[in-house]
């Protein structure tokens, strides 16, 4: 038993070196003040240079620079929901089944997300048209009057 830890402590001591635990940012903000190892080992945005790839620098239009997280926790957060409803399925494939049926679930949830993305885009740019034609409308009213 004794072996068991040391040899599970020695792995943690490597381990921890590579390996954040990332979670959502609402997760995070939620928990960093109560619990320990969130804040520790889980920061979606360290700023102590432990995990630079979540982290970039960004410039504005006015050229000052700010940190942005280089990825979005919440649409991970979302894509993983999503893909827990077929977990069932997917738990009883073969590896090369299961690799097959997850690339195809991706690329069809990704088309998807782009259609719906265009569907939206084109509603809002139909508000901004009728918006448009409305305020025309207005400058006419006042012209007339």
């Amino acid at each position: 038993m004794r072996t068991a830890i040391v040899g599970f402590r020695t792995f943690w001591d490597s381990w921890k070196l590579t390996t954040r635990l990332i979670v959502d940012s609402y997760h995070y903000i939620n928990h960093r003040t109560m619990d320990y190892l969130c804040p520790k080992w889980c920061n979606p945005a360290p700023l102590n240079g432990s995990a630079p790839n979540l982290v970039v620098v960004e410039t504005d239009r006015n050229g000052n620079q700010h940190y942005k997280r280089a990825f979005n926790t919440q649409a991970c957060e979302q894509l993983n929901a999503w893909l827990g409803g077929f977990q069932y399925i997917l738990n009883r494939m073969s590896i090369a089944n299961f690799n097959w049926t997850l690339h195809a679930l991706l690329f069809l949830h990704t088309q998807r997300v782009i259609r719906l993305q265009g569907v939206e885009e084109e509603s809002e740019d139909d508000v901004s048209e009728t918006e448009d034609e409305d305020e025309e409308a207005g400058d006419e009213v006042e012209r007339e009057v």
